[in-house]
């Protein structure tokens, strides 16, 4: 069972999502992620020729409200309401960080 995820894609999956994984913690998402792999390989074999398509999995009905033009608000009442601003803008902490 193991075969179809070993410890080297665990180890980069967690690279990837910036995570420090113990040895036990490695060896534990490995049988996990195995067993997901090896569950949708189960599932394929299901014959679903006759089961018709569909996007949802249950009835999905969208309520709209009529797209009407109204008055905006005014940008120095929206402004008002930041904890920094500058030029006309909310200024916000970076959040991307560069790539090694």
């Amino acid at each position: 069972m193991f075969d179809l995820i070993d410890r080297q894609d665990v180890i980069r999956m967690a690279r990837l999502a910036r995570l420090e994984l113990s040895e036990a913690e490695i060896d534990q998402y490995q049988q996990d992620l195995a067993g997901f792999v090896s569950s949708g390989r189960k599932l394929q074999q299901v014959d679903v020729s006759a089961v018709e398509g569909t996007s949802h999995a249950v009835v999905v009905t969208h309520e709209l409200r009529k797209d009407e033009v109204a008055e905006s608000l005014p940008q120095d009442l929206v402004l008002s309401t930041g904890p920094d601003v500058s030029d006309g803008f909310f200024r916000v902490p970076r959040i991307v960080e560069e790539q090694e």
